[in-house]
């Protein structure tokens, strides 16, 4: 009885957790995104998943260029699947991180993450794969950037379940030319070493950031939009 319980809360909190995020991202506020961008903007998309979101913005922006990055090699797979008709959508199967080089992954369905999954995190999932990780290679945004001669990058969307500031280390060279970030962020301890939202936003404030909007699940996690107030 105590397995079966325990399989129906776990069941019911990943629901939980997929209906928050999609509630967030339909809601995500591409009119104004595009208002701010150019008609042609340069777009780095990190956790692209499946490509949900990478399809909506190769759509938006059909001048624009969208690097989509996914180290989980499933969901790598279908995002390439469900891309391959978006001219504009180039995809890595990589990691971004403020290092280059092999790190672990767990993978913990849209909520995998180089990070290790908390107390917090085991006791709302009970997810028997998170004590597996896989090996997965990571770059920094600035080396990827360098090697494949892309000198200016307008936005940044990052969905990487707590590695978001890592990410964003990584990306010093870039950060300063970059128009908009949208985020993720977490107001838990999900992951191990992952940054919650006041750090991320006080460490983007010292980059020149501003938060214009959010959209959150209160105590939980959301999305939120900055944009470079000197740009």
């Amino acid at each position: 009885m105590m397995r079966k319980i325990l399989h129906c809360l776990w069941i019911l909190n990943i629901c939980l957790w997929t209906a928050s995020s999609a509630m967030a991202q339909e809601e995500a506020p591409f009119e104004l995104i595009k208002k701010l961008l150019p008609d042609n903007p340069v777009v780095i998309e990190a956790g692209a998943h499946f490509g949900e979101d990478t399809i909506i913005m190769s759509k938006l922006w059909p001048q624009g260029k969208i690097y989509a990055f996914e180290p989980s090699p499933e969901s790598y797979q279908i995002l390439t699947a469900d891309t391959a008709t978006q001219p504009n959508v180039f995809s890595f199967p990589l990691a971004l991180s403020d290092r280059n080089g092999e790190l672990f992954f767990y993978l913990a369905g849209g909520a995998s993450s180089l990070k290790r999954p908390s107390k917090t995190f085991n006791d709302l999932y009970f997810h028997s794969d998170l004590d597996h990780p896989i090996v997965v290679q990571a770059i920094t945004l600035d080396d990827w950037a360098n090697a494949h001669s892309v000198p200016k990058i307008d936005f940044i969307w990052f969905d990487m379940e707590g590695n978001e500031l890592s990410a964003f280390k990584g990306a010093l060279q870039h950060l300063h030319q970059v128009k908009l970030i949208y985020t993720e962020v977490n107001f838990q301890k999900f992951w191990e070493g992952g940054v919650l939202y006041p750090e991320l936003k006080a460490w983007l404030a010292g980059h020149g950031f501003r938060e214009i909007w959010q959209e959150s699940v209160p105590d939980w996690h959301g999305n939120v939009l900055f944009i470079n107030e000197n740009l």
